[in-house]
């Protein structure tokens, strides 16, 4: 039988907020597990949504990804919302 995660798991597991420099639009990325929601065919990962203050996300959850940074790099690298042609002059370039 598996046991509880431990305090340590659940703090590397906090959800992250932020807001999208472009549309002001609120980002959600989270862990998930969805072994028990898929009956054992999917495992656990981190997942983001866009969401708009007050209601309820827009859409379903995209990822899994491996980490949480991964999951928030490929939010910042969607438009969410926003008109093309107002993103076509940005670029997302990762440091480090």
């Amino acid at each position: 039988m598996a046991s509880a995660p431990s305090l340590k798991q659940r703090e590397c597991r906090e959800p992250l907020y932020d807001i999208h420099p472009l549309t002001g639009i609120s980002i959600e990325v989270f862990y998930s597990d969805r072994t028990l929601e898929t009956f054992g065919r999917g495992g656990g990962g981190w997942f983001w949504w866009s969401r708009r203050r007050g209601f309820s996300p827009d859409g379903p959850a995209t990822g899994p990804f491996a980490t949480s940074y991964a999951a928030y790099r490929h939010a910042l690298g969607t438009n969410l919302g926003a008109d093309p042609d107002s993103t076509s002059n940005y670029q997302i370039i990762s440091v480090g």
